[in-house]
């Protein structure tokens, strides 16, 4: 088989869901080009040539494409639901931050007022910490467990190409690359960060909240970007 065909239609339906009809559809193309590349070639023309005059042959097939795309409705959903799920990533990232100062400024806001009730006030910021953490965890987890059935097979199979590669047979394309280095370097800060301020403070019960944030803002990042490659 021509690698240059394979290429070419493998590019077609690199970004429609992987069902039983976009293969055989993907096979059927596939079949009929090289058919048609075979006979060029037993013509006794050259392969480029060949290969263009088939591609020729085959004609226009963005309106086959068009019909195995997923259907307006569900692009609507799947709109939607990258919109809440961003939203929601976000709104969990801010009640972290808020939690871990609450538990920060708490007694320092008791130092200035009543110096002897900074354990008590440590203690409400503790508190607080928990319950903003309890929310932001649970708003992640509905998040993730809310998602439509149609629009999680839909996703899966898109995450399925991203991890291969979104170039022709899988490849890593300079995109996919650029993120791939971008994450490595993300989580290699987050825990020199994670380190450098538990080190410094001595405060290893509250700076596991560093992690927790971190994979909060990764995943915004990921939602807001559309980044191909996965930390």
């Amino acid at each position: 088989m021509n690698s240059k065909i394979k290429n070419y239609v493998d590019v077609l339906f690199r970004d429609l869901p992987n069902t039983r009809k976009t293969v055989e559809l993907k096979e059927e193309i596939l079949s009929t080009l090289n058919d048609h590349f075979e006979a060029h070639i037993a013509e006794g023309k050259a392969e480029n040539q060949a290969y263009t005059e088939a591609l020729s042959d085959l004609g226009d097939v963005d309106e086959l494409l068009a019909k195995l795309a997923p259907e307006k409705e569900l692009k609507s959903k799947i709109d939607d639901y990258r919109k809440v799920s961003a939203r929601n990533t976000a709104i969990a990232v801010m009640l972290y931050f808020f939690g871990a100062m609450a538990l920060i400024c708490f007694p320092g806001i008791a130092s200035m007022i009543d110096a002897g009730n900074e354990d008590l006030f440590g203690i409400i910021g503790f508190g607080v910490l928990l319950v903003f953490c309890a929310f932001a965890t649970g708003l992640l987890i509905y998040t993730k467990k809310s998602v439509p059935q149609d629009v999680e097979q839909y996703l899966v199979t898109s995450h399925k190409k991203t991890m291969a590669g979104s170039g022709p047979n899988g490849e890593y394309t300079d995109k996919d690359k650029f993120w791939k280095s971008f994450w490595k370097l993300y989580w290699l800060v987050v825990t020199i960060i994670y380190l450098a301020v538990s080190f410094t403070t001595g405060a290893w019960y509250i700076t596991w909240l560093i992690w927790l944030i971190a994979s909060a803002v990764g995943q915004a990042i990921r939602m807001f970007t559309n980044s191909p490659v996965e930390d």
